[in-house]
């Protein structure tokens, strides 16, 4: 038993790792707009050939959020192949996923709250 849970824990810190790495990339106005998503899907880099600045602002920006939306949506996408690779079931929704994470932290603030009086108890 304890070495099932200590292999689990160990697929468990890889697949961390590899979700930690993922980096997506999307491209617009003909590749002349390169953006760049870290794993968390926030924007970490932009690159912009000096030719689109003779685009129209609106045309600009239309094409810059379409560059944003293709790299987060890249991030998104590596990170359901990752997991559909460790045999996680994909079809798991989002609202199962918030339950857990409303779970999770209402955990977390319980436990703060636990250690807030247990200082004060000294």
């Amino acid at each position: 038993m304890a070495r099932e849970a200590e292999q689990a824990m160990r697929r468990l810190a890889d697949l961390q790792e590899r979700l930690g790495a993922i980096r997506g990339t999307g491209t617009a106005a003909g590749g002349q707009i390169v953006v760049g998503a870290d794993s968390s899907g926030r924007i970490d880099s932009i690159e912009l050939n000096p030719r689109v600045m003779r685009m129209a602002s609106q045309d600009l920006a239309e094409e810059l959020l379409r560059a944003v939306n293709a790299a987060q949506d890249d991030c998104v996408r590596q990170t359901r192949d990752l997991v559909s690779d460790t045999g996680v079931d994909p079809s798991v929704d989002e609202a199962a996923f918030e339950a857990m994470e409303r779970r999770l932290t209402d955990a977390h603030a319980a436990f703060m709250r636990e250690m807030e009086g247990y200082g004060r108890s000294r």
